[in-house]
């Protein structure tokens, strides 16, 4: 064999030893556990889920927190003006019937439909679309009397056009009330079930 062929079987052999020893040096920095680009997938999609869901409870749960504010404690004395107010009602004062309706004007509506197009489906959602519904069908008749009472007609014709309203605001809040207390609910269970998986 000449010289010549010598020198490239040699820089061929020192070629291919370098090779080897850069695919080992690699194989040897690579962190150990380290996983498939698939792997690596799988747990970048699952992360995101949790952040979903993590998203949607926070948001319930900041919407929950608004609608407390509307329930009213009845108990036993001594009870909140509001309660008093409310016992008032129902006996036919329908001049103090409560007139915030305001919580559950455009702006509930904007956060409502806000939490609901959330990603990931949340055990509280059908709550808060039964809430929605029960709203729609049952404010209107809450907020006759309101107008009613806001208008000052009851000193013209002596609350004669505000007792005909009294059932129909009484049993419309009743419905709200109930609905808010089951979305509440549902919330409430929700958080726990999560709170109880692990991380």
């Amino acid at each position: 064999m000449t010289t010549r062929g010598t020198a490239w079987i040699t820089r061929r052999a020192a070629r291919c030893a370098l090779t080897v020893a850069l695919a080992l040096l690699l194989l040897a920095c690579a962190p150990v556990g380290s996983s498939a680009p698939g792997s690596d997938h799988a747990r970048a999609a699952a992360a995101a889920g949790t952040t979903d869901v993590d998203t949607k409870a926070r948001a319930h749960a900041a919407l929950a927190h608004q609608l407390r504010g509307f329930l009213i404690e009845r108990g036993p004395a001594p009870r909140s003006p509001a309660a008093n107010d409310d016992e008032r009602f129902r006996l036919g004062a329908f001049w103090r019937a409560r007139s915030d309706t305001h919580r559950f004007g455009e702006d509930f509506h904007t956060r409502a439909a806000g939490v609901l197009a959330l990603p990931a489906p949340s055990p509280a959602d059908p709550a808060l679309r039964a809430l929605l519904d029960v709203v729609d069908a049952r404010l209107p008749a809450w907020q006759a009397l309101v107008d009613y009472n806001a208008s000052g007609r009851m000193r013209d014709d002596g609350g004669d056009g505000g007792r005909p309203l009294l059932p129909g605001a009484i049993a419309a809040l009743d419905a709200i009330e109930a609905a808010v207390w089951r979305y509440l609910d549902a919330v409430d269970a929700a958080a726990d079930t999560q709170a109880a998986l692990p991380r």
